[in-house]
């Protein structure tokens, strides 16, 4: 049986934490020095942890306001103080990120006095107004909402993948500029891939070789932000273009633990064509072969950019055997720049890494994606250490992946931009069966005009 992720632990450990709270204080007022829900705690979690922790978002309790919050006083001081909320990953010695939602030593401290006080309310009648939230999209209110058939998730499921062709409504060309995905069966769902593909395309179309012409859009797992792409910058969605999402379930199997999911992509356009596009580039290592009890077994791909390139985020995927990835940039005179650095990797948080200064690399840059992957017994999220674990797509297997939104500078070369790299050695080796294929094969026959 599969063991619990560090996810159950996590939610497991709030769950028995809320249950031991401290002693409740009932009255509006605290003693001197100590915190109160309406003076220091309200505004600190409106800013910082609501957009997740409010009804139909990912967390698992609202913290809108006190009474909801209040259960939870101990477990959100022993999350922020052990640094597991809001979860972060990134190695503070290389770059600043957009997405950076650690909370000051101010804002713990705060916290810390707040429950040591008994968690006291302080006077409501001045705490803030909980934030309003005028769509159910975090990203505002959408031009486009693509939303799925409803697809059951039986109670005997447990690792699965289902491709689900979306109905498309668009009737002209438009520009993404943004977008946001969301599962309705939060509790089952892992992970979302979104892609485009030629109007004509099925099903049985996106195996193979036909996948390589669709485009991929963007994907939604626990700790995904919405996307909004820089401004000047987007993508094209053809009219009447095929909408495929690949879901992705996983859950622990038993009665009770089903339900029906329909996860939606709520899309805002550009007015107009904007004056750039960008596309996603996945450097990976699709030649894993991780040894059973292997705590250290590396893993590598890179990219090199024939032309000035602006790369715009960062996001590392592994499984559950993913233990650290980090991006390194090789410059044309050989100096080498940590652009992110994830040390402790963690497979239930899949986040995105925006640099907040725009990265732009010179032509010849390579950009290589390191990554280290543990399965031992020291691994507690290893559903088996003792097997031979290489790529696939179950949550069991392995995936070295490292994303990357960029486009170049000079918009004469966006018209053919790269989107997967693969590890140098295994590139070298398709090219020599490129090659041979093109001596073994017979010549083409000759037209009848020609001859």
């Amino acid at each position: 049986m599969l063991k619990k992720t560090l996810l159950g632990f996590a939610l497991l450990a709030l769950v028995s934490t809320a249950i031991g709270a401290a002693p409740p204080n009932t009255t509006n007022t605290a003693d001197a020095g100590a915190a109160t829900w309406a003076d220091d705690i309200a505004p600190l979690l409106y800013e910082n942890c609501v957009t997740c922790h409010r009804p139909g978002q990912v967390a698992p309790m609202s913290l809108l306001s006190y009474n909801e919050a209040r259960p939870w006083a101990k477990s959100i001081r022993n999350a922020v103080s052990t640094g597991t909320m809001p979860p972060w990953f990134a190695n503070p010695a290389h770059g600043d990120f957009v997405e950076d939602p650690r909370l000051t030593d101010k804002q713990i401290d705060a916290i810390n006095r707040w429950v040591a006080a008994g968690a006291p309310a302080g006077d409501l009648s001045k705490a803030p107004e909980a934030p309003s939230f005028d769509s159910e999209w975090r990203i505002g209110t959408p031009d486009l909402v693509l939303t799925m058939k409803p697809f059951t998730v039986t109670d005997e499921m447990e690792d699965h993948y289902e491709w689900i062709k979306v109905e498309n409504t668009l009737d002209r060309d438009r520009w993404i500029k943004g977008f946001e995905i969301k599962p309705s069966f939060m509790a089952g769902a892992h992970h979302n891939l979104t892609y485009l593909a030629p109007a004509e395309f099925g099903i049985g179309d996106i195996q193979g070789i036909g996948r390589m012409k669709m485009d991929y859009i963007g994907g939604w797992a626990p700790g995904v932000m919405p996307a909004e792409y820089a401004e000047g910058y987007g993508q094209l969605m053809p009219a009447n273009s095929a909408v495929f999402f690949q879901m992705h379930y996983h859950k622990t199997p038993g009665p009770g633990t089903g339900g029906v999911d329909q996860t939606a992509v709520a899309i805002q356009f550009h007015d107009e064509e904007p004056e750039n596009k960008l596309t996603t580039m996945w450097i990976v290592d699709p030649v894993l072969n991780i040894p059973p009890g292997e705590a250290n077994y590396q893993s590598g791909s890179e990219y090199t950019f024939p032309h000035e390139a602006v790369v715009f985020d960062f996001t590392p995927h592994m499984h559950l055997r993913g233990k650290a990835m980090k991006f390194t940039a090789t410059y044309p005179d050989g100096k080498e720049d940590v652009l992110l650095d994830v040390p402790n990797y963690d497979f239930n948080w899949q986040l995105t890494y925006t640099p907040k200064e725009r990265l732009v690399v010179p032509a010849g840059t390579k950009i290589a994606v390191a990554a280290v992957f543990d399965n031992s017994t020291e691994n507690e999220a290893n559903p088996d250490p003792n097997r031979t674990v290489t790529w696939g797509e179950k949550t069991t297997d392995e995936m070295m992946i490292g994303f990357m939104h960029y486009s170049y500078t000079d918009r004469a070369n966006q018209d053919d931009m790269e989107t997967h790299a693969v590890p140098p050695k295994l590139r070298e080796q398709m090219e020599k069966m490129r090659e041979l294929r093109r001596k073994t094969d017979p010549p083409a026959k000759e037209s009848a005009g020609e001859r």
